[in-house]
């Protein structure tokens, strides 16, 4: 019998947890810059970066797109320390207060 691969997409995978919806606008922002970047119909502000099989390609992609939308310069290690899209746009908008 010849071996069979079985590829999983994530978009058909249970949530991880309990969804939790975007709040601020920051959130909305991150919220669907996150779903382009792992190809899922729904993520929550409290679901993991790592959890949801996050890496550096993710990162970069999700970063640059940061960017451009903020008009901010992201440090590279923010997605490292902020694993969730609550805790990254709580810092993002710390960035902007400054940066005005």
């Amino acid at each position: 019998m010849a071996d069979t691969e079985v590829k999983v997409q994530r978009k058909h995978l249970p949530m991880l947890g309990a969804y939790v919806q975007p709040r601020t606008p920051t959130e909305n922002i991150l919220e669907k810059i996150w779903r382009r970047a792992f190809s899922m119909d729904l993520v929550g502000i409290a679901d993991s970066y790592e959890d949801l099989g996050g890496d550096s390609l993710i990162a970069a992609s999700i970063l640059s797109e940061i960017e451009a939308t903020s008009k901010i310069r992201i440090p590279l290690g923010l997605l490292d320390e902020t694993s969730t899209i609550e805790q990254l746009a709580r810092e993002i908008d710390k960035l902007q207060q400054k940066a005005k």
